[in-house]
This record gives C-alpha cells, sequence and structure tokens, in this order.
C-alpha cells in the first residue's frame, strides 16, 4: 500500500467519523470555558457523583467535572477529538473517555448528565433517558431546551443576550 493510499484511508476514516457523529446527534463544537464553568456549578457536582458527558467531544465538561470531584465519563464518536480526549484523560484522575454511540451506553447510575447535542437528536434521548434515569439525575442542557420536560424544569440559567441558556432539568 502507497503511502498516497494509507492518507486517502486515514483522511476517509477521519470523515466517516465526524459525519457519523454530526448525522446521529452533534458535531462537534467546542464549549466555552465560561460556558464549561456555567455548566458545572449549574449541575451542583458532589464528590463521587457520577457524571456523563453524551458527545464530550474533547472532554472539557469531562475534566471540569473530575476536577470538581466526579467520576465522570464521556462519550464520543467522532474518532479524532475521541483520540485528543482519551489522551487527556490519562491526565486527569476520576476522568474516563469512551468511543461509541451513547444511545448504546447504560445510563442508569448517572448522577447529572451533560447534553449538547442538536434537536433532532432529542426524541430518541428523551426515551433513552426516561427508561433508564433515577430519581434525582440532573440534565443539564446546553442551548437548546427540551420542550417536552417543562415539568421537569428546575433552572434557567441565561444572564445576558450574549451567553447562550442552559436548561437544567430533574427527574423525580
Amino acid at each position: 500500500m502507497t503511502l498516497a493510499a494509507v492518507l486517502y484511508l486515514i483522511v476517509m476514516v477521519l470523515l466517516i467519523s465526524a459525519a457519523w457523529a454530526g448525522l446521529s446527534a452533534a458535531p462537534w463544537v467546542p464549549l466555552k470555558r465560561k460556558d464549561i464553568a456555567r455548566m458545572v456549578e449549574l449541575a451542583q457536582i458532589k464528590t463521587g457523583d457520577k457524571v456523563y458527558d453524551l458527545g464530550c467531544g474533547d472532554g472539557r465538561l469531562v475534566f471540569a467535572s473530575a476536577r470538581a470531584g466526579a467520576n465522570a465519563i464521556g462519550i464520543e464518536m467522532f474518532i479524532l477529538v475521541y483520540l485528543y480526549a482519551k489522551t487527556k484523560s490519562f491526565f486527569v484522575p476520576g476522568s474516563r473517555i469512551i468511543f461509541g454511540n451513547f444511545f448504546r451506553h447504560d445510563l442508569s447510575d448517572a448522577d447529572a448528565i451533560f447534553v449538547f447535542l442538536m434537536i433532532k437528536a432529542y426524541p430518541k434521548l428523551i426515551k433513552k433517558l426516561e427508561q433508564e434515569l433515577k430519581s434525582g439525575c440532573k440534565i443539564i442542557v446546553y442551548c437548546w431546551p427540551i420542550e417536552q420536560w417543562r415539568d421537569k424544569l428546575i433552572i434557567i440559567d441565561k444572564p445576558n443576550n450574549i451567553k447562550l441558556p442552559i436548561y437544567v432539568y430533574q427527574f423525580n
């Protein structure tokens, strides 16, 4: 196999991985540091909490949650950012990055779940979470609200028009 063929294969794998992630739930869009801090604060993480970031990208929320004392797990299917986050996870105790589709992972032990996905993923996500989540679990959603969960909404954090809103839902 020639070098050009190997490079072509690598590029194709990366493009397919990015398309798969983007089409199934959301493309990778990194969060701003200030928004990460807001989300972690709104999650009210306690030492030992189990926290998931669905579609964790480069792991920013996972690492911030681990530093706050959580057992933080990120699930990502875009291989390039997964590899970056996985590498960083070796240096952040309490963090773990998994390659795969979060729809195929059991989330029943979650105390908090971070969501920054496209609205098109919500119907499938809602069904999954309603079947799996335990009472008291918080779902911290960036940018787009989950309209079907108005009765579970406990916080809307939108300090000004510059920052995107964060919605906190809780299962009881």
